[in-house]
Formats: C-alpha cells, structure tokens, sequence
C-alpha cells in the first residue's frame, strides 16, 4: 500500500513537472526550466530505482519458480516409476496366487509335493515350494511399500504443483509491478520538450560525474588507487570479464539471461559462469559469493553492488564487474545497453570477489 502510494506520488509530480506551460511574465525562462529539469531527473531516477528493485525481486520469484518446476517433474517422474514397478510386482504375485488358486491352494499343493515315497525327494520339493511361497510374501509386502512410497511421492507432488502454481501467480503480479514502473518512467518523460529533455540529460550527466567523483575520493581516502592496473591479477576474473566484454552493445532486458539481452545480475551470472563459478540469479545472493573487499583492495573483476539502504545488503538492487581505474562494465536499465562507464558512489554498498572464499 505504502510502495502504491509513493509510486502514485513520483507519477504525479512528474506528471505536473511534464505539463508545464506558458512561463509567465517576468519569471526566469532559463532558471524555471532547469528547476523543472532538476525535479524531472530526481523522477526518473527514482523510478529507475524502483524498476531495478522491482525486477530483481522478478528475478528471485522466476529463480524460485524454475527449483519448484523441476522438482514438480521430479516427482512425477519418481511417482510414475513407482507405480511401474508397483504394477509390476502385483501382477507377478496375482498370476502366482492364480495358479495356486487353481491348484487347490497352499495345503493341496504341499499334499501334492508330500505325496511320494521317497522322503529326500519330498523335503527337496517342500523347500522349493517354500521358497515359492515365502517369495510371493515378500514380494506382497515390498509392492505394500512402493505402494506407500507411490502415496508420499504423489502428496510430495501435489505440494510441489501448489507452489508452482503460487510462484507463477507471483512471479505474474511481479512482472505487472515492473511494467507499471516502466510506464510511470516513460509518462514522466512523454510531455518534456527537447529543451527539457536537454536539461535533464545534463543534470543526469552533472550528477554522474559528480558521483563518480566521489567514488574516486572514497577510493583514495581507504588508501586506494582508482588509478591502478585494469590488469585482472586472477585468470577467473581475466575470464569474467572478457565474457562481460563480448556483450558489449547488447540491450538491458529485466529478467533477461541472455543470450542476447541481460539485466545486471543476469550479466555478471553469465559472465562468472563462462570463468567456471556458478552465481546466484540476484544481485542480494550474489553478495554472498566470495570475500568482500574494501574500496582499498578494488581489483579488476571484482562485483559492485548497490542498495537502496547502505545498512541493509537485503536491499541491493544492482550490480557491475569493475574494470579498475574507477570503470565498471555494467547493465544499467530498460532503454540502455550492456556498457562501460564510471562507478558512481550514490548507492554503493560495497564489493565482492567472487572466487575468493579465504
């Protein structure tokens, strides 16, 4: 209710800021417009974060979904052995009741193998009919047990089914969250005009700069270098990272794990998958891959994460391979592309490496 409530707020402030008309006399043309671009920036950007926020919390459901899918297949595959093999005991055992049936029973049969003068004989036939029928027990009391293995695996199957169906329920009304955003994002921009759009392109471009500014200064007051090799000192990361390069270009897809569109932590699991380790789908689980590292000990390969709340890693929402010198390849969000650009501050939790558990 709370998040509808702010989504609606950002919506209609961009809406007024989008809607502007005539300057009146006497105002600043040139100061109220760059308010208005100002206010504009602050919109999208909020709701880029949001967007990021929203599909990672997709990615989660989707992950989850594909675990319960295949173990929903699972268990009907171990539900149809089970009956197969149930099946095919039952009908052993009832063809060999049958034919002891017909033969007058258990007693007529042992009269029938007693019946002989010689006694060696007769003691060699009884334990063979023994074996017979001690075996037709054992297989009655082993179908008993599939059948009651072939009940917990359809209970275990019917479970399964429900959280599929709950997951794919969910992952539907994620999907629907993400899609609001983005329309909200796109309706903030629709009524800007070119002058608008200019200016808030700079003051995006200001506050990027500005950001990374920061980070270089955060760098250097740990005792960093931004200025360091771009060097990989690890053949994984020399791998994670040539992978991530080859992506270069391709569009940022939420929910997309290639092989031709990626959203952020989509990107890093499949570039850190090509060097052999296997990520998590979403950025949070992808925090606790690996040691962390300070911004004093940055090297090429190392993944960067971004929260909304800096005490809270639950709340990462973003990631990016850096590639020293205060550069980072990325996928940034809907309407951009797979790139390098400059590791900005705002928003920075901290950094892990991946293949280094010690």
């Amino acid at each position: 209710m709370r998040a509808a409530w702010r989504l609606a707020a950002v919506v209609a402030t961009a809406a007024a800021i989008a809607s502007y008309g005539a300057v009146p006399a006497g105002a600043d043309p040139v100061g109220d417009a760059r308010a208005k671009a100002a206010a504009l920036a602050k919109t999208v950007q909020q709701l880029q974060t949001q967007t990021e926020v929203a599909a990672e919390h997709y990615d989660a459901i989707e992950s989850q979904l594909g675990v319960a899918v295949n173990a929903k297949m699972q268990a009907e595959r171990d539900l149809d052995a089970a009956r197969a093999g149930t099946d095919e005991v039952q009908a052993v055992s009832a063809d060999r009741v049958r034919a002891l049936y017909e033969s007058g029973g258990p007693t007529s049969l042992l009269a029938t193998v007693l019946d002989g003068s010689d006694l060696t004989d007769a003691l060699a036939r009884y334990h063979d009919v023994s074996v017979v029928l001690g075996t037709d027990r054992s297989s009655i009391a082993a179908a008993d047990n599939r059948v009651s293995r072939a009940e917990d695996i359809s209970a275990r199957l019917s479970t399964t089914a429900a959280e599929v169906t709950r997951l794919q329920n969910a992952a539907s009304s994620a999907a629907a969250r993400v899609q609001t955003l983005l329309d909200a994002n796109q309706h903030a921009l629709a009524g800007a005009n070119d002058q608008l759009r200019l200016l808030v392109a700079q003051q995006e471009a200001a506050q990027l700069a500005a950001s990374s500014a920061d980070f270089r200064t955060a760098v250097e007051a740990a005792g960093g270098s931004v200025d360091a090799s771009t060097m990989p000192t690890s053949p994984i990361a020399a791998a994670a990272i040539a992978a991530a390069r080859t992506k270069l270009g391709d569009p940022y897809l939420w929910g997309g794990t290639g092989p031709d569109a990626y959203d952020c932590s989509g990107l890093t699991q499949f570039a850190y998958g090509s060097a052999g380790i296997a990520l998590p789908r979403v950025a949070a689980d992808q925090w606790n891959v690996g040691r962390h590292v300070g911004l004093d000990e940055l090297e090429p390969g190392d993944l960067l994460f971004w929260a909304t709340d800096l005490a809270d890693p639950a709340t990462i929402h973003h990631v990016a391979i850096y590639l020293g010198n205060g550069m980072m390849l990325a996928a940034p969000h809907t309407g951009d592309v797979v790139k390098i650009e400059p590791v900005y501050m705002t928003g920075y939790i901290g950094a892990t490496r991946p293949y280094d558990n010690s």
